[in-house]
């Protein structure tokens, strides 16, 4: 969202019903930001049905706008059935996961109790219903990955046609530094959330049993949400000093991380896509990723890195490989560089406002208005 708006031709708005500044990108404070209501962030099947009954509600101001935009990963969909007067588009990074994606949903009901299943497969098929609804209100669709309009298409969200693009997220290739280097140490970046499998990590660096110096250093934000997911993986490290955890960290350390790791680890299952995999790319840095998701468009298996079934066992193999594999983790290193720069953040960008001027104004010769404003 902050490439896009920091670089689209036209003027964005973003209402949010839940904002917090300390814990996002600070580029936000730049953004005309408007939060709207009070939806919950968190994720029982109660308070997920109570936010998409207020979001359902919620009617926003969306008057001089000239279209509206609605970035989805869940509930936001439903935002179009009191705010649909104007073009409304959809950019989706996914549909609700734990509607759509089986495997999503078998992790997120792996340790519940019958009620809490029962629950679940209720509110699972009124929701199905209820958004095959909202999607038709939708003059365009972006999906953000193969994976992604795949889920859109089998679940007969929206159909296959001119008005759905591919747009992959992507990064911004002058940022490439000039020199890295391969020190010992393995890097999983990213939110630190459940959904991400970290576990898997640390399960397969201590299986696999390093000598020191090797490290394994788990980077990323955590949300409210989070906080006990992120002190379950302490546990699980058993106070072993060679895993590190840094929360929040800068943009300065991250990029650092990147630069300095010996491979990028990206452990989540079924990814939707996956910016942290092109990050490390950018900066020539293999990926060791699941074989499943995003990661299997982005990733070219035993070129730009390798992708493997999810579980210890095979993470543990190659991970006890890698450090007598220095060449080989170099070359990939410098192909996974060469191939990232087809995702710049141009393309993505561009399809976007390209879609934007489509549904806004639909004629063959249209000449760009720099006067569009959206409201996402």
């Amino acid at each position: 969202m902050v490439a896009l708006i920091s670089r689209s031709r036209h003027e964005w708005t973003v209402f949010t019903s839940h904002y917090e500044p300390e814990s996002t990108f600070r580029e936000f404070a730049d953004f005309k930001v408007v939060p709207v209501g009070d939806v919950s962030v968190r994720r029982d099947i109660g308070s997920v049905f109570t936010a998409a009954l207020g979001i359902v509600r919620t009617r926003l101001p969306l008057e001089g706008f000239d279209a509206f935009a609605v970035w989805c990963d869940g509930l936001g969909p439903l935002t179009t059935f009191r705010n649909h007067n104007l073009p409304a588009l959809c950019i989706c990074s996914t549909p609700l996961r734990a509607a759509y994606d089986p495997l999503y949903a078998r992790e997120a009901l792996r340790s519940r109790k019958l009620p809490a299943r029962l629950a679940y497969h209720l509110f699972k098929h009124v929701f199905r219903l209820v958004d095959r609804l909202a999607w038709r209100h939708f003059d365009g669709v972006v999906a953000t990955s193969l994976e992604v309009k795949e889920r859109i298409v089998r679940n007969h969200l929206y159909p296959d046609n001119r008005r759905m693009v591919l747009c992959h997220p992507g990064i911004d290739v002058r940022e490439a530094p000039k020199q890295v280097s391969y020190e010992p140490f393995l890097l999983v970046p990213g939110r630190i959330s459940w959904t991400k499998n970290i576990e898997l990590a640390i399960d397969a660096f201590r299986a696999a049993g390093l000598p020191a110096p090797w490290r394994l250093v788990v980077a990323g934000f955590v949300d409210q949400k989070s906080r006990r997911y992120l002190e379950e993986l302490k546990q699980r490290a058993d106070v072993d000093a060679r895993i590190e955890f840094v929360v929040a960290p800068s943009d300065e350390q991250l990029h650092r991380l990147y630069e300095t790791a010996y491979a990028v680890l990206f452990t989540p299952l079924n990814e939707d896509w996956g910016m942290a995999v092109l990050e490390g790319m950018l900066r020539s840095k293999p990926i060791l990723a699941n074989a499943s998701g995003g990661p299997k468009e982005s990733v070219e298996n035993g070129v730009t890195g390798w992708l493997l079934e999810p579980k210890v066992e095979p993470w543990a193999e190659l991970i006890r490989r890698l450090p007598d594999q220095p060449e080989t983790v170099r070359r990939m290193g410098e192909q996974a560089r060469l191939s990232v720069e087809k995702y710049d953040w141009s393309r993505f960008v561009g399809g976007v406002d390209a879609l934007v001027e489509s549904a806004v104004r639909p004629t063959p010769a249209f000449v760009h208005d720099p006067t569009i404003e959206l409201a996402t």
